[in-house]
């Protein structure tokens, strides 16, 4: 991949981020991203962004939830980065199936990050989605030096559609290189599919633990610079 020319598509074009990592009083490994999407959903119903059901088409989710490395997490993005942090500053324990599990400490952290053209190393921190049925069957059939140019292609593509849902347009081409992918079999939606353990290049300045590809809001395709 070519190195760009450094240039920023617009002065105020940035991603507002609030990260809430959830630190527990017990051993709270049984509570999914999953689960507690499903909590904050529920506490706060009246507010689609948290639990993604609504009559509105597909749009970039600006609520995700996230477990990485052992620790639970949620971002939230432009609008909702402080509507994230206000909320939950005054959650003191997440109920599930499994029981309620009090919070004992939270880590807020909230920035704002500007999106410019520059080369960035990045891994997929949780299981990368990008297969459809229909580009799975093509992706199926390719060699494997195909499937990696199959699989950059795509990456672009979530890359814009999570640009655009950011409310960013760039004026630069976004290129990508895929340095490492190994496939795995994960389960979102109650279907299985094929995900990816991947690290890979970017010509875009992206901020830590925002998501890529399909089923974002429930913690896949999260992302971490390398580089």
């Amino acid at each position: 991949m070519s190195k760009p020319d450094v240039s920023v598509a617009k002065k105020d074009q940035s991603v507002k981020i609030c990260r809430v990592k959830l630190h527990f009083v017990d051993d709270a490994s049984c509570i999914s991203s999953v689960k507690l999407r499903g909590f904050c959903g529920n506490l706060f119903v009246d507010d689609a962004e948290f639990h993604h059901h609504s009559e509105r088409s597909y749009h970039y989710p600006l609520i995700q939830y996230k477990r990485v490395n052992g620790e639970l997490m949620v971002v939230g993005l432009q609008d909702y980065a402080n509507v994230l942090m206000n909320k939950l500053a005054s959650i003191d324990t997440v109920s599930t199936v499994q029981g309620t599990f009090e919070v004992n400490s939270k880590e807020i952290e909230l920035q704002t990050w500007p999106v410019c053209s520059r080369t960035c190393f990045y891994e997929f921190v949780t299981p990368w989605i990008p297969l459809n049925e229909k580009n799975y069957a093509t992706f199926t059939v390719l060699d494997k030096e195909q499937q990696k140019g199959f699989l950059e292609k795509i990456l672009v593509g979530n890359t814009l559609s999570c640009l655009k849902g950011l409310g960013i347009f760039v004026t630069y081409r976004i290129n990508s290189q895929i340095t490492m992918f190994r496939p795995l079999c994960v389960k979102a939606h109650g279907n299985p599919f094929e995900a990816f353990v991947a690290r890979f290049c970017l010509n875009v300045d992206l901020p830590d633990f925002i998501g890529l590809g399909k089923s974002v809001s429930k913690g896949f395709g999260t992302i971490r610079r390398v580089a």
